[in-house]
């Protein structure tokens, strides 16, 4: 991906579903939510609020998303062994985007877990654009009543920083080490917060009458 000076950043994403799906009892982001499945409202979110490139790195025991993701138009990395936590699942596909697209020290990435379907493309709009006001070297978190959700924004020269935590450590600590270069930003989206861990989420996702992207 060759760009001159003047030309505009690019936007990645990066949604980890190597998850094993324990408390749900199924496979959850193969679930129907409307008339998608949880990993289609996920990449169609992303899409509409102007990612460019949206990976979805699935893991070996859950093979159905593959399709399912690619329908909706992201890129798949379909992982050969399981990983042992998200940030090694997110690792992986930062390598495989690096690998495919050579991102620029400018670009961003956002991190958006399969589990987060109720997030709307608004706030993928707000998160991208207001990543062209601040800092250079920040991070972008959304916040909704006080509360931080997903997706997380991250200039892509942090992927260095993230790799280089000491085994164990996840993503989490790595914000926290980095507190001063992570700005927070208000929406009125409650499905930033909006996890799908359990049957319980899952009535109440189905439940809401406007759907997960109103």
């Amino acid at each position: 991906m060759n760009r001159g000076p003047g030309e505009s950043r690019m936007h990645f994403a990066v949604v980890p579903a190597c998850g094993h799906s324990t408390r749900m009892g199924r496979p959850k982001l193969a679930l129907p939510l409307g008339e998608r499945t949880v990993i289609e409202h996920v990449v169609t979110t992303l899409r509409e609020g102007g990612v460019d490139r949206v990976l979805v790195v699935v893991g070996p025991h859950i093979p159905e998303l593959i399709p399912l993701a690619a329908a909706a138009g992201a890129e798949v990395l379909a992982l050969a062994e399981p990983t042992a936590d998200m940030r090694a699942t997110v690792e992986h596909g930062l390598r495989q985007i690096e690998e495919s697209h050579h991102p620029q020290a400018e670009d961003c990435w956002l991190l958006a877990p399969g589990d987060h379907p109720g997030f709307s493309p608004a706030t993928v709009r707000r998160l991208l654009g207001s990543a062209a006001f601040v800092r250079s070297d920040s991070i972008l978190v959304p916040v909704w009543q006080g509360r931080r959700g997903h997706p997380t924004l991250f200039r892509w020269k942090h992927t260095v920083g993230i790799r280089a935590l000491p085994p164990g450590e996840g993503i989490n600590c790595y914000l926290r080490l980095h507190a001063d270069e992570t700005c927070t930003m208000l929406v009125t989206d409650p499905g930033i917060c909006a996890n799908l861990d359990t049957p319980e989420d899952y009535e109440r996702l189905l439940g809401e009458a406007s759907g997960p992207q109103a």
